[in-house]
């Protein structure tokens, strides 16, 4: 054992420079560990994240995010025509200030952004609870039951909010798949990406940015492009809650 140490003695394994060396390693990697838990939607490190349903049953879900906005009251009389449910992200804030498009929401599942679309992660408890209980009581009234998801807006969580979001009885949800308009892209390019790699149980979100969407007739066009897609892929559309409950 002594040769051993003498050994590691003279290649510096000891030294102050290499444990000094060897801690901001470690430190390195646990802030790069924790911006990935904070910043990509998938991580599940810090608590469950759900961003698809079993992928043994053929079937898919659609959400759509920043609601309610203009584009609300369109989306869902497109939706009651093709007779697809879906499931609609509130902001508190926005949400009482558009009576009118929430009425148009009351045969759709709810879930919760929060009071508005501000980002929840480094907050303590009282200001989480203060982002998201008034939003998920709205959300209950509306549907006439409790919400269940919220997902965070930009996908961004962390421990807090994940054990807050489990102690108000939410599931946070960062979907598999984005459909977003982006300028100088066709729309049917935009569906054809989505429709060669979704499979069953993935959910759909489909960016509803009131400031980033296209024009009414354009978004309802792609909507339409996607729902009849996915139908002739063979998948079924379910609402959040029946593809989550087979997970």
């Amino acid at each position: 054992m002594s040769e051993v140490k003498t050994v590691l003695k003279s290649t510096g394994i000891f030294s102050k420079s290499t444990l000094k060396s060897f801690i901001l390693a470690g430190g390195a990697g646990a802030l790069a560990a924790g911006a990935y838990e904070i910043f990509c939607p998938r991580a599940t490190l810090w608590g469950r994240v759900l961003t698809h349903g079993s992928r043994n049953v053929p079937a898919i879900s659609l959400v759509f995010d920043r609601s309610p906005n203009p584009l609300t009251e369109p989306i869902c009389k497109r939706l009651h025509e093709l007779e697809i449910p879906a499931t609609f992200f509130i902001e508190g804030k926005r949400a009482r200030s558009n009576p009118r498009a929430m009425r148009s929401l009351q045969s759709f599942e709810i879930g919760i952004h929060g009071e508005t679309y501000r980002s929840l992660i480094f907050q303590n408890k009282i200001e989480l609870r203060h982002m998201l209980k008034p939003c998920l009581t709205l959300a209950g009234d509306i549907q006439g039951r409790d919400a269940c998801f919220l997902m965070p807006p930009h996908g961004w969580k962390d421990l807090r909010l994940v054990r807050m979001a489990r102690d108000l009885g939410l599931f946070v949800v960062n979907p598999s798949f984005k459909l977003r308009w982006r300028e100088g892209v066709l729309l049917n390019t935009s569906v054809e990406h989505i429709l060669t790699h979704v499979g069953p149980g993935d959910i759909i979100l489909v960016k509803n940015d009131p400031l980033r969407s296209p024009p009414e007739p354009l978004f309802i066009e792609l909507l339409t492009l996607l729902v009849i897609g996915l139908k002739d892929k063979g998948l079924r559309i379910w609402g959040l809650s029946p593809l989550l409950r087979c997970h």
